[in-house]
């Protein structure tokens, strides 16, 4: 209870910041605020392209991206900590023409209902299996405010960026948004996908980065994050075995959600890599040669190399009573779904995959993504400025 009081004084002020910076003009300018950040380098990238330079950066504490070598007008630290710096971030919302955010962020539900202002959902994800926002579980156990909360925060977003017809019905259970809601631009940091050039260059960094995975049939094992492990994450497969049974040819890497805080405990094998978090995953897809995950929104983009996934949801019980999917499991995911070490190494060793499945998956899902989506929203933005 102390900490939904904590929060919603904390809004409250925003709110009075919000109401004193309202009295100043909308400008012709565009603020994105960022947890994640990728979609919004692409995005302020095709911006740039087009002559458009006014643009102000939020970076939260999470957010990991680096904006320095694109023409903006302001990068902030969006953290109460650095009042300045967050006043300052309040006003840029208060008096721009585009907000644009690619998470859930409370203060969205302060933030003056301005028609010249137009708020825009660039979500982190091209895909989702797990339920989330107002389709998940879990909500029923939060306070009515907190609920409240959410609802205004959804309902403040006027657009959704969306890759697909699938996420955008997925977008209007989780969020209840109307059908005429989304962008259908698809999504920008896809475009990555479509440049054999950069794909290369990126591969050849990695590579350097990392030699022993060289000559290698790489192995990226990336699940997504459990609620209850944020600061470490339990996981019960045996990857000292699993590596000696696939053997010499093989090379494991270990990639976790961002959201965990400690990466993985170290294994003693040469044959197995564990990722420090700030490794992005788009540069470790390029060297993947199997994927196994489990409820993660990464066999979304994977998906464009069209190589063998594998899903080990071993607490698939437990998971879907507490966060749910979007429809039955095993029907969802684009590969065999194994729940045991011995059945994972059988399915990779004996090329059970049928990459027909990964092509449908890629087709619905990755619809509108054809590597134009960072010029389409940045199109779209401009000509509604």
């Amino acid at each position: 209870m102390t900490k939904e009081w904590s929060i919603k004084l904390f809004l409250q002020i925003n709110k009075l910041l919000f109401l004193t910076f309202k009295l100043l003009p909308i400008r012709k300018k565009m603020t994105f605020i960022c947890d994640f950040g990728d979609n919004a380098r692409y995005t302020i990238k095709a911006l740039n392209d087009k002559g458009f330079k006014n643009i102000i950066v939020l970076k939260t504490t999470k957010c990991q991206e680096d904006f320095s070598d694109l023409d903006v007008h302001e990068v902030l630290s969006f953290d109460y900590q650095d009042s300045y710096a967050y006043i300052k971030g309040i006003y840029h919302l208060a008096t721009s023409s585009k907000v644009i955010v690619d998470n859930y962020f409370p203060i969205l539900s302060t933030l003056p209902n301005n028609p010249r202002t137009e708020c825009i959902q660039l979500w982190h994800a091209a895909g989702a299996i797990k339920k989330f926002a107002l389709s998940d579980p879990s909500i029923a156990y939060r306070s009515p405010s907190a609920i409240n909360r959410f609802r205004d925060v959804y309902e403040r977003m006027d657009k959704i960026v969306v890759g697909s017809e699938a996420m955008s019905k997925v977008f209007r259970l989780a969020f209840h948004k109307a059908p005429d809601a989304f962008l259908r631009t698809g999504i920008p940091r896809t475009d990555f996908y479509f440049d054999e050039e950069t794909i290369a260059a990126t591969k050849r960094q990695f590579l350097e980065s990392y030699p022993i995975i060289d000559g290698k049939k790489v192995v990226l094992y990336a699940p997504t994050f459990r609620d209850f492990e944020l600061q470490q994450q339990k996981i019960p497969l045996n990857f000292k075995r699993i590596v000696q049974e696939l053997g010499a040819d093989y090379h494991i890497l270990i990639k976790l959600h961002p959201a965990v805080a400690q990466s993985f405990t170290l294994i003693d094998d040469e044959r197995i890599t564990i990722l420090e978090n700030t490794v992005a995953i788009h540069e470790v897809l390029t060297v993947t040669d199997f994927l196994i995950s489990d409820y993660s929104s990464i066999p979304y983009e994977f998906a464009f190399f069209n190589k063998p996934q594998i899903f080990y949801p071993y607490d698939i019980e437990q998971y879907a009573m507490s966060r749910g999917f979007w429809s039955d499991y095993a029907s969802m995911v684009p590969g065999p779904v194994v729940d045991s070490d011995d059945e994972l190494i059988h399915t990779i060793l004996h090329l059970d995959f049928d990459l027909r499945i990964i092509e449908d998956f890629s087709e619905k899902w990755n619809t509108y993504s054809h590597g134009t989506s960072s010029q389409n929203l940045a199109s779209y933005l401009l000509q509604k400025s």
